[in-house]
């Protein structure tokens, strides 16, 4: 790692962690500001990557809102004596009150003191890159699995929790158990609910369209076409965070060629990037574009902001392709949108395809890990497991709109509000036949830099199918 990655990374978490001391922008200027900075960045391509995360942190953090939530003040029954369990995790972890109860619940029976920071999905990623943990390192991270996370394990970095967990495992999925596992052995806990990526669309907007939720990519393009006349932007999404943009890579490959595909390219096998299926669904990819499904400020949008997210409950948009973590992320925001007039589907299928409509692409699920090297190894392990596989924490999951990975999921659902759409999302996510991790957590953070850039390049047509493709070869 490179003295600039370090540089950049320490500065995230110091941007991320003091978020609540910068005032809010306007989403209108923080868009603004990014157009700007692009245009800037396409002219010289000079700056550092320190430079670069601090105007993208502090960005993210102004706009951020409710979604980056500021460090929280030390507990008022700590005393000077009192030892700092640090937690960090996505902004989307306060929405769980369950969580938090535990938190108090910890702290309440114990020295050690639970201080959780979150951080939005931008920062996070820029702060948790690479192989070796951040130092200083949190002593329980969240994570998505994938390579690099299989390194920092490979590197004695993050502690098995294999017996710790012993007995309590078992109440997870076991597929979802998976993605925490290294050489058949346990590194981490799902957190959050299981996590495919689905259509969402505003009910209210196709009803007065006379329209039906796309089930084929044709009936997609045909929304497309009435929403622009409606003056509608079609499909929300937050092109300057590039991961929205590759979902729709993802499952067009997938639903062209097959989870085969991808499995080839995780793998490393020549020749992997060149299938045609990659090309193709790089171009359909740049045929929604130009079809207008984006709308003209797609590129300026950023996903932690909540810009798309208001953009589908304002009825300002039609669409969003998005994982599972938007429904509670609209339900916090607009409770009455999220349960009435908010709908979902899977992605669509595509005529000819080789793939199965029913697999389904996205996280089974985020985890908490421990640092293995946490001089509070034992209270963070202790917390983890306890926290993770309470009753009070997966029912807050549920509470918050997540679908928790537990095999006994439907006996929990019980006044549930939100049983519709858990029981959609579990049976999406247990009966698909493949269910592939997004690509960018599944590579290795060198290639999934590359992938994310070049996905930004082909979204704003600045290359071709054929250019994408040679550009991934060559970095595999």
């Amino acid at each position: 790692m490179t003295d600039d990655d370090i540089i950049a990374r320490r500065l995230a978490v110091t941007l991320a962690q003091a978020g609540h001391a910068l005032p809010e922008a306007p989403a209108d200027a923080v868009g603004a500001a990014r157009q700007r900075l692009i245009r800037r960045r396409r002219r010289t391509r000079l700056a550092t990557a320190a430079t670069l995360v601090v105007v993208a942190v502090a960005t993210a953090l102004t706009a951020a809102g409710p979604y980056l939530a500021p460090r929280p003040d030390p507990p008022a029954q700590q005393s000077a004596g009192d030892e700092i369990l640090r937690v960090w995790a996505l902004s989307t972890a306060r929405h769980n009150g369950g969580l938090i109860k535990c938190i108090d619940r910890f702290n309440n029976g114990s020295d050690t003191q639970v201080e959780l920071s979150t951080f939005g999905s931008d920062a996070y990623q820029m702060v948790m890159s690479g192989p070796a943990l951040p130092d200083p390192a949190p002593d329980v991270f969240e994570n998505w699995g994938g390579t690099e996370f299989a390194r920092a394990v490979d590197g004695g970095r993050v502690a098995d929790l294999t017996g710790a967990a012993a007995g309590r495992s078992d109440l997870f999925l076991p597929d979802v158990l998976d993605g925490a596992k290294v050489g058949g052995r346990l590194y981490g806990l799902p957190m959050t609910g299981v996590q495919p990526i689905m259509l969402f669309y505003h009910k209210g907007l196709f009803a007065d369209a006379g329209l039906n939720p796309p089930r084929t990519f044709a009936e997609l393009l045909t929304a497309v076409d009435a929403f622009k006349a409606r003056d509608v932007t079609p499909i929300a999404l937050a092109g300057g965070a590039r991961w929205p943009a590759l979902m729709y890579l993802m499952y067009l490959t997938d639903r062209l060629g097959g989870p085969g595909v991808f499995a080839d390219i995780r793998a490393g096998r020549p020749g992997a990037w060149q299938h045609p299926a990659v090309r193709e669904a790089a171009g359909l990819t740049q045929q929604l574009v130009r079809r207008g499904a984006f709308g003209p400020d797609a590129n300026a949008l950023e996903y932690d902001s909540g810009s798309t997210s208001r953009m589908l409950h304002d009825g300002r948009a039609a669409m969003q392709l998005m994982g599972s973590w938007e429904y509670g992320i609209q339900l916090a925001d607009d409770p009455a949108f999220a349960t009435i007039d908010l709908g979902y589907v899977p992605f669509p299928a595509v005529a000819g395809g080789a793939g199965n409509p029913a697999d389904v692409v996205g996280v089974p699920a985020n985890y908490f890990s421990v640092d293995a090297d946490s001089p509070h190894r034992d209270d963070a392990v202790d917390f983890v497991v306890d926290t993770l596989t309470s009753d009070q924490f997966i029912d807050g999951l549920l509470a918050a709109g997540e679908v928790p990975a537990v095999r006994d999921l439907e006996s929990r659902l019980a006044g549930q509000p939100h049983a519709t759409f858990a029981r959609f999302t579990h049976r999406l996510a247990t009966a698909a036949p493949a269910f592939t991790l997004a690509w960018d957590q599944a590579l290795s953070y060198p290639v999934a830099a590359v992938l994310l850039e070049r996905t930004r390049e082909l979204i704003q047509l600045e290359i071709t199918p054929e250019q994408f493709v040679a550009a991934m070869a060559a970095a595999a």
